[in-house]
């Protein structure tokens, strides 16, 4: 049986190639990409050929497929199935910051577990996108996601975005109202500027490693 460390050191190399994929997508699809963020579908689905292309050189044998989305789920989901563990794969498009979209998120998640019925270790995958706006809503966004702001505040300071911090986080609502234990939930961003290679941080990809099995 495989060790939940080892699966999430899976899942951090995948999105660390993933976001190598991002910013050819984004160059590809320049300027719907600045105005609405990618599509779920390119989203999920290159994140999970990352996936399986990180499971298969560790020589697992993996599955891939879509979820059967019922009326509840709007989001595209897909599952990656091997011997020993499930992930599934959600994406998302936090087109709005407000509360609205991301209690949308959090159902999203609520949801997806609920509709999935594991019968072994089962682990969901979030990807979401935003562009910062010049909302509230907005700059709390990764205070949200992380329960904290993140360190390199000054750097977002450097673009015009005054980070604020969130009366609420992703995993306490998570934990809270859905009793999902809590994850890993981390931040990137994929696309560098090309007269510079510097890092564009309006530009923000989300992702959560979540256990549903505890």
């Amino acid at each position: 049986m495989l060790s939940e460390q080892l699966i999430s050191d899976y899942l951090s190399t995948s999105i660390e190639q993933f976001q190598q994929d991002c910013s050819k997508l984004c160059a590809q699809h320049y300027p719907t990409v600045h105005n609405r963020g990618m599509r779920e579908n390119h989203l999920g689905k290159a994140l999970c050929r990352r996936i399986m292309a990180t499971l298969q050189q560790a020589e697992l044998d993996a599955h891939f497929s879509q979820h059967k989305n019922d009326e509840q789920i709007s989001q595209p989901v897909f599952v990656i199935d091997t011997t020993d563990f499930t992930i599934a794969v959600v994406a998302h498009r936090l087109l709005s910051a407000n509360k609205a979209c991301r209690q949308g998120l959090i159902k999203t998640i609520a949801d997806v577990r609920t509709s999935l019925a594991p019968v072994k270790p089962t682990y969901i995958v979030v990807v979401a996108d935003h562009w910062f706006d010049r909302s509230k809503a907005s700059k709390e966004i990764p205070a949200w996601w992380l329960g904290q702001l993140p360190e390199n505040v000054e750097e977002y300071a450097t673009e015009g975005i005054k980070l604020l911090g969130s009366t609420d986080c992703v995993a306490e609502q998570l934990h809270n109202e859905h009793h999902i234990s809590l994850g890993e939930y981390h931040l990137h961003h994929p696309l560098k500027r090309e007269t510079n290679n510097k890092t564009v941080h309006k530009y923000l990809l989300l992702s959560a490693f979540i256990p549903l099995h505890k």
